[in-house]
């Protein structure tokens, strides 16, 4: 998984040892379906598969419904070149918020875990700011970016006393179109977007103790509404 995962990011991948001698260039392919299907079914038939997936890759949740155009990637110059220098830069970072931080939110990770990933977007979030100590600025960005991981806390189940998650999706489109229609919309909408039938609907709406009222879905958590507010 992780060397699929450079090959579809960095687009290419070379490997040299005495068994092989193997380069692909321009690699724009889906991830997914060069998979061997033997390993494909093996991680696709995991029960904690889009939680884990997820997580690996530190999820950021946009909540909004896709549209007909192409996704097209942010080219920011100069990450390039922070990247192949940025664990010699020194930015001074407040211990102290960076673990408040950590605290308060990616409550999934390893406290270790979530205070190295939090530290360094602190310091990124500085760099890029051309701050060289990092600023309530700095603080602010990277609290307001780490909102979604209170999404996470109510999407993710784990499953006994290992890292196995379950992730619920229906929860999931609730949420996204609370965050466009208001905490009460028509069932139809979802039953729309999601292409499923109203008996589903009711059912995972029972399962998930979200309250439906002649037709009209009710999603009534106040904790997550304030913060669908400010999530992209």
């Amino acid at each position: 998984m992780a060397t699929l995962t450079y090959l579809a990011y960095q687009h290419y991948l070379r490997r040299l040892d005495y068994q092989t001698n193997l380069e692909i260039k321009n690699f724009n392919a889906s991830l997914i379906i060069n998979l061997q299907p033997a390993v494909f079914d093996e991680i696709v038939g995991n029960t904690s598969f889009e939680a884990n997936i997820m997580d690996k890759s530190y999820r950021y949740y946009n909540m909004r419904i896709p549209s007909n155009k192409p996704f097209q990637h942010p080219k920011i110059k100069e990450l390039q070149h922070i990247k192949d220098k940025f664990e010699n830069m020194k930015v001074d970072i407040d211990k102290s918020k960076v673990e408040a931080l950590a605290n308060n939110f990616m409550t999934f990770n390893s406290v270790v875990r979530r205070y190295k990933i939090v530290n360094n977007f602190v310091k990124l979030t500085a760099i890029l700011n051309g701050h060289k100590t990092a600023t309530s600025e700095d603080y602010q960005f990277v609290s307001k970016m780490l909102l979604n991981n209170i999404i996470e806390s109510e999407l993710l189940e784990r499953k006994g006393f290992t890292s196995t998650f379950k992730f619920n999706t229906f929860l999931f489109n609730v949420m996204l179109m609370s965050k466009y229609f208001g905490n009460v919309f028509h069932y139809s909408k979802l039953k729309t977007y999601l292409n499923v039938s109203t008996k589903t609907i009711y059912n995972y709406a029972k399962m998930n103790n979200v309250k439906i009222d002649n037709g009209y879905i009710i999603y009534d958590n106040e904790r997550i509404l304030r913060v669908l507010k400010h999530v992209i």
